[in-house]
């Protein structure tokens, strides 16, 4: 990650990190409706340049083949590039605080006992 995102390179790609599966142009124009193709497709290409996307295969939209897109940095990866430590503890407290979920909590256990078994060392 070198840089921060524009406005519309953060707009795709938070579809395509909110996306299950690799997406297309087509598929991402279809997703956000204030964008135009002529704006998806530069963006597209700042963002593989950027390290921030890839190409993960190709597909079909309608009659013609095109290709699909996958994220390669994490939507957390991205975000705490730009939250320093207190900020990130903050936030870390915020979840646990308004978690409902024990899976969640377990899960987040897990990590940190698996961290600290790691520091011990």
């Amino acid at each position: 990650m070198k840089e921060r995102l524009s406005k519309r390179e953060l707009d795709i790609t938070e579809v395509l990190w909110d996306a299950n599966e690799p997406l297309s142009a087509n598929d991402i124009l279809n997703l956000i409706p204030d964008i135009t193709m002529n704006t998806i497709q530069p963006n597209l290409k700042k963002l593989m340049k950027k390290g921030f996307i890839e190409v993960s295969g190709v597909g079909y939209t309608k009659n013609s083949i095109t290709r699909q897109f996958v994220p390669l940095v994490s939507q957390s990866k991205y975000i705490s590039k730009y939250l320093n430590q207190s900020a990130l503890k903050d936030f870390a407290m915020m979840f646990v605080e308004s978690s409902s979920s024990k899976e969640e909590l377990q899960e987040l256990r897990d990590l940190i006992n698996e961290k600290r078994k790691e520091l011990d060392q």
